[in-house]
């Protein structure tokens, strides 16, 4: 029987330990605590979920703008400064695009819209650990428009308002997602997605205490930490558009106060049918950014 070396390793073992630490820094980019409800074989997804308050903000929800579009560089996917009201190059760059008549480009680099809530998993039939479980949720403009037309339904609306957001006279969502395709790419549809018709309160006073006390943060979505500088970004930008500095129209407009949105911009961020929020698909995208 050979003798056991005194510093020898099981190789093995670690060439395991090795796989399972490559396939988390995989998925390192996915924020597990973001709630996102799986399709089934039938390209749809449902659960029911009860939208929560914001423990450290003035509204339940945060609105953050980003960008994110492909060129000969490769990826640009970032939050965009004017979420903080503040300079964004690609934002400048779409301004002199678009009075350039390139509509093409400023559309496709345009910034997009995207909400975070808390919300509560009321039902989730294909993950039901998941229920009652408190999570963050993003969302895009159709969702949101959702809720502000049952918090305001507006003047002589037969509806009464609904606080959704409140722990007593609150509503269950009914999150129904379906895949439709945009060009070549699947995006979620919500369309079919909706509250309930009857406020009702989400439990005894000692379960909301429960779930208040899980709430997660959303003011570091707005927080400076969360933005890189307009150097790093302006950087990232020549880089993916395969250009070392500015140049010719854009050098001359560069001194221009901030005109944070173009026409396309203001447009697709309020008529735009899909939420824009394929949170698989972009996170793909993220990874390969960095």
């Amino acid at each position: 029987m050979p003798t056991k070396k005194k510093f020898s390793f099981n190789w093995g073992n670690v060439m395991d330990k090795i796989r399972d630490q490559e396939n988390s820094n995989k998925n390192s980019y996915k924020d597990e605590r973001i709630y996102y409800p799986e399709f089934t074989d039938k390209g749809t997804a449902q659960a029911i979920i009860r939208f929560l308050p914001s423990p450290d903000t003035d509204v339940p929800f945060v609105n953050v703008y980003s960008h994110s579009f492909k060129d000969v560089g490769g990826w640009y996917i970032n939050t965009c400064p004017t979420t903080l009201k503040n300079d964004c190059p690609v934002c400048k760059s779409n301004v002199v695009l678009w009075e350039a008549g390139d509509e093409v480009t400023a559309r496709k680099r345009k910034r997009k819209l995207s909400y975070y809530s808390n919300i509560l998993v009321v039902s989730d039939p294909i993950h039901p650990e998941n229920e009652g479980k408190v999570f963050l949720f993003k969302y895009g403009i159709k969702i949101y428009e959702k809720i502000m037309k049952k918090i305001d339904p507006g003047e002589g609306s037969i509806d009464k308002p609904i606080m959704i957001f409140d722990y007593y006279d609150g509503a269950d969502f009914k999150l129904i997602i379906a895949k439709k395709k945009v060009g070549n790419i699947e995006m979620p549809n919500y369309d079919d997605a909706k509250f309930v018709d009857s406020p009702s309160s989400i439990g005894s006073d000692t379960e909301i205490e429960k779930i208040h006390n899980q709430l997660y943060s959303l003011k570091e979505f707005v927080s400076n930490t969360n933005f890189k500088s307009y150097t790093d970004l302006e950087t990232k930008l020549y880089h993916v558009i395969g250009q070392s500095s500015q140049s010719g129209q854009q050098k001359d407009q560069s001194h221009r106060p901030a005109a944070s949105t173009t026409p396309a911009e203001t447009e697709t961020e309020n008529t735009n049918v899909f939420d824009g929020d394929d949170d698989e698909f972009f996170n793909t995208l993220q990874s390969e950014s960095e």
